[in-house]
């Protein structure tokens, strides 16, 4: 297929997605610049999905925009085999990246911080983290193949099962905000680090962070324009299958977009936060008309 058909085939996408007149479309689509031929796979189950995404949103928390190289979660890419995740995290970031989704114990009936009803073990020099709550894992790896160190051992009265603070975080989180949605949409943000890491290219790090179980939003200020990024997360398949009139949305004249009813939301700078010139070539600032 030529780079013609991808264009008209993402903008006739693009078009359903947000309503857009289809020359706008096109103008979007011409800005992707990866299509892919395979589609990064959706987590089978509503339990992994929301796993993924309790992920996601204690990562993007965890490090705002201190990242590594532009790792925004910690990840440089991601594997999948079935509905297995293997992350493969930035080798300077690993330790911290496990550290914050493990819970932090404060006694046998108290646990505070990380991903609630997370549970690991060391295989082969990976962590595998599972859920004591519901069924789902993820498995954690460093990108330059070095082995995972182990982590403290936690007490043998609280390893099993879920302690009751941590089954009431998880109640909490799937009844509040658009729990389906925002589920869905958080794992294919965590199963697209890549494509996430093209918001932190300019300088190394963007800003990520969640509102509480709400919205994750990414902030940056060089590289990419918001309608590029947009476009290419569409183009990867983030907004598939929601119901189109909140599927996604773009508001120009403040460099933001929101897909998802607004459970992903991207916003670029119109300014330099590194003191950087925007006529740099790694600091231009693309006038949204």
């Amino acid at each position: 297929m030529s780079a013609s058909d991808n264009v008209t085939r993402l903008a006739r996408r693009i078009q359903k997605l947000t309503g857009l007149p289809l020359w706008r479309a096109r103008e979007l689509a011409g800005q992707v610049r990866v299509f892919v031929k395979h589609p990064v796979p959706d987590a089978t189950t509503p339990a992994q999905r929301r796993f993924e995404a309790m992920v996601a949103g204690v990562l993007a928390n965890a490090f705002r925009d201190r990242q590594r190289d532009g790792a925004v979660l910690g990840v440089l890419f991601a594997t999948h085999d079935g509905d297995g995740l293997t992350l493969h995290l930035h080798p300077e970031m690993a330790n911290e990246v496990v550290g914050e989704l493990l819970p932090d114990w404060a006694g046998a009936r108290r646990v505070f911080g990380g991903v609630p009803g997370a549970r690991w073990s060391l295989r082969n020099g990976q962590f595998v983290i599972e859920n004591a709550i519901f069924p789902a894992r993820i498995t954690l790896a460093r990108a330059d193949g070095v082995p995972l160190g182990g982590a403290i051992p936690l007490p043998d009265e609280i390893v099993m099962p879920a302690l009751q603070s941590e089954v009431t975080r998880a109640n909490d989180w799937a009844r509040v905000g658009s729990p389906a949605v925002r589920d869905l949409l958080w794992s294919r943000i965590l199963r697209r680090p890549t494509l996430l890491n093209r918001a932190a290219a300019a300088h190394g790090a963007a800003n990520c962070y969640a509102h509480d179980v709400f919205d994750l939003v990414i902030e940056w200020c060089c590289g990419d324009s918001v309608e590029a990024l947009f476009a290419t997360l569409l183009a990867h398949g983030l907004a598939d299958g929601l119901v189109v009139a909140d599927a996604a949305e773009l508001y120009r004249a403040s460099a933001t977009a929101a897909i998802g009813s607004r459970s992903v939301v991207l916003r670029r700078h119109d300014h330099c936060d590194h003191g950087g010139s925007p006529d740099a070539p790694a600091c231009w600032a693309e006038t949204v008309r």
